[in-house]
């Protein structure tokens, strides 16, 4: 079964509402084109399209026996993460069970480096580190830029920080941010805020949207 876009971000708002629906769309459509019962065979023979779950992890199987690691389901999660996604073989196919594990491995990666870089180039390290378990080579081979390409944006290198100069992105603390905010509102010179971040990119958004509301909150008379 084929997925449409539709479908695509309706089941990504259900199984995996802590990332943006637009990207995990563009994970779907980079890894396994909305096809439920995708399988990739890493170093091997790719084996038919399947139409239902039961021949799809029976096959899979076959090829784990064998000693391959396989690529499964909408997300084409790997065979050897499994056990900690808390995969089975009946599972693994049901689409909201395997949109809920790409939000996991997605997640867990951009927590795992996001300390001191900006949202964006944590995420896109996490995408490589999805793709690949490597922060290097999923930039290499492609498969970032493919994914950023799926999700509508032009992949041109601009961070989001970098349109900030003075207002971190990734704010530390709500007092230290409000801070902030309170001294770039207050400047001789006006700036003018850049517009914001696409939804796709979830941790770039919610820090805008922080921002946003701190800002209106200054800016509000008090009575």
């Amino acid at each position: 079964m084929t997925y449409s876009t539709a479908a695509l971000l309706a089941l990504a708002s259900q199984c995996a509402p802590s990332v943006a629906p637009e990207t995990v769309l563009a994970i779907i459509q980079t890894e396994s084109s909305g096809q439920q019962f995708a399988l990739n065979v890493n170093g091997g023979r790719q084996p038919a399209r399947q139409t239902n779950a039961a021949d799809a992890a029976t096959i899979a199987r076959s090829y784990v026996a064998a000693g391959y690691s396989v690529d499964l389901g909408l997300g084409q999660i790997n065979s050897r993460n499994m056990r900690w996604l808390g995969l089975t073989w009946e599972t693994v196919f049901d689409p909201c069970t395997n949109v809920a594990a790409l939000a996991r491995v997605l997640t867990t990666n951009y927590n795992a480096v996001k300390a001191g870089r900006d949202p964006q180039t944590a995420l896109r390290v996490a995408l490589s580190m999805y793709n690949t378990g490597s922060q290097t080579r999923g930039f290499r081979n492609g498969y970032v830029a493919k994914v950023i390409g799926n999700a509508g944006v032009a992949d041109t290198g601009l961070t989001y920080a970098q349109a900030l100069p003075t207002i971190a992105v990734a704010p530390p603390a709500s007092a230290d941010l409000r801070e902030a905010l309170i001294s770039e509102n207050t400047a001789p010179q006006e700036r003018l805020r850049p517009a914001p971040p696409p939804k796709w990119n979830v941790f770039e958004r919610a820090a805008y949207e922080r921002e946003t509301q701190i800002l209106s909150e200054i800016e509000r008379p008090s009575i």
